[in-house]
């Protein structure tokens, strides 16, 4: 399902969870996600127990069938947790993470795109 926003990039959200756990590695601290919200073909949004403060780089890591995943990016914006979003700790944030290689990711996650996302085929 798309996202209908006044954004640079359409956002889709997950047709599920990705198979593997991902986390947002900010500094010393490795933070694991409690869900994925959605992706576009220039970042991720997620929600987290913590929030890195807005302009942080971070890395996101995904682990997936015996892989590790790391792709680089800078937290974009951050706010508290609403009922329309992914199921997360009720306490938590989410977070848009602006990825300086989202196709990596969007790889990864390839099996949980809605099936009727052309976008990232076509890009």
């Amino acid at each position: 399902m798309q996202i209908v926003e006044k954004r640079r990039q359409s956002r889709y959200r997950l047709a599920h969870q990705p198979a593997g756990p991902v986390f947002v590695l900010h500094g010393a601290q490795r933070l694991p996600a409690t869900a994925v919200n959605d992706v576009s073909n220039s970042g991720i949004s997620l929600c987290l127990s913590v929030a890195p403060p807005v302009t942080s780089r971070v890395a996101i890591e995904f682990l997936s069938d015996g892989m590790t995943l790391d792709v680089n990016g800078v937290v974009a914006w951050s706010r508290a947790h609403q009922p329309t979003d992914e199921e997360g700790a009720d306490e938590s944030f989410v977070l848009g993470i602006e990825l300086f290689s989202p196709m990596l990711l969007l790889s990864a996650f390839r099996d949980a795109l809605p099936h009727d996302t052309l976008t990232f085929d076509e890009a």
